[in-house]
């Protein structure tokens, strides 16, 4: 009976030992990485050059994880949302309304994290001729009136100035619409995209696309090893290269997002004085015989007194 008792005894310990041993052990890593794409202000072209380029990115990735990895470009936001993707290439005015995302890195298209953005027309070279006309904007589906009215137009330009406001799914088509279509007269766009047009004026500085993490649910050795091949991806392409991650660049175009109110600064007017002698001097411009000389108001008596 007695070793009847040792005997269970020892099963229970080996059995435990098993289950806490079986408790320890990690979760099992992904099997597969999933990257999206969308950067409608990027001028790939065709949407094949886009495809194909974020496949080559996947496949550096896929080098230097070990993980099968696999892309896609998406035509919105919300598309590339709802297939819950691991990481994306995000268009700069995306990842500035949604900064809750983990910034890795961030493209370099001109040498630059940024580029200059400006007002271009064909119907003119004031913003005044402008007035009535129609607008093609890139319609990114992040703020797009904050981005038009108030990132481009810096809150100076009433909303209805423009006669209407035609949204295009990317700056290749929203070029198109003023410069090849005719079917609107002014477009906002990247310093010398727009081909052709008229610039009115330069708008600021609009940052490049973001490449982030947006599952969050990855082990951190994984992010890092995808983050380190996104800045040494080289393929070529619209985008030129990636760089360490630069999120003030993000956080100070969503600043720009909101209306300004703008009003003059007061200010006291500054005291003129004058010496209490240039009353009696005769203005230059009084040469009327009928008008009293200003000094004949004036009598000094002979006792040097002026009662």
């Amino acid at each position: 009976m007695r070793s009847l008792l040792v005997l269970l005894l020892l099963a229970c310990t080996v059995l435990a030992g098993l289950t806490g041993g079986a408790a320890a052990q990690p979760a099992p890593l992904a099997d597969k990485i999933t990257i999206g794409i969308y950067a409608p202000t990027v001028e790939f072209g065709a949407a094949q050059a886009k495809l194909a380029y974020v496949q080559g990115l996947a496949k550096a990735i896929e080098q230097n994880t070990g993980l099968k990895t696999e892309a896609q470009s998406y035509a919105n936001l919300a598309a590339l949302k709802k297939d819950a993707v691991d990481f994306a290439i995000i268009d700069g005015v995306c990842y500035a309304t949604n900064l809750g995302w983990k910034l890795l890195a961030t493209a370099t298209i001109g040498g630059g994290t940024t580029r200059p953005w400006a007002l271009y027309s064909s119907a003119g070279e004031t913003i005044a001729a402008l007035k009535g006309k129609k607008l093609a904007f890139i319609a990114t589906g992040c703020n797009d009136a904050g981005f038009v009215d108030n990132a481009m137009l810096e809150s100076e330009v009433d909303p209805a100035f423009f006669g209407a406001r035609s949204g295009k799914p990317d700056l290749t088509a929203a070029i198109a619409e003023v410069a090849s279509y005719k079917a609107a007269q002014a477009v906002f766009a990247p310093a010398g995209a727009a081909k052709g047009l008229t610039k009115v004026f330069d708008t600021g500085a609009v940052p490049n696309p973001a490449f982030v993490d947006l599952s969050g649910k990855l082990p951190g050795s994984i992010v890092e090893r995808v983050a380190a091949a996104v800045v040494g991806y080289g393929g070529s392409g619209a985008i030129a290269g990636w760089t360490k991650p630069s999120r003030e660049i993000y956080t100070a175009l969503a600043g720009r997002l909101g209306k300004v109110n703008k009003a003059g600064i007061l200010a006291n007017a500054e005291p003129v004085r004058f010496d209490a002698k240039d009353a009696l001097i005769e203005p230059a411009t009084l040469k009327e015989t009928a008008v009293v000389d200003v000094r004949h108001h004036f009598v000094r008596p002979s006792g040097g007194r002026m009662e």
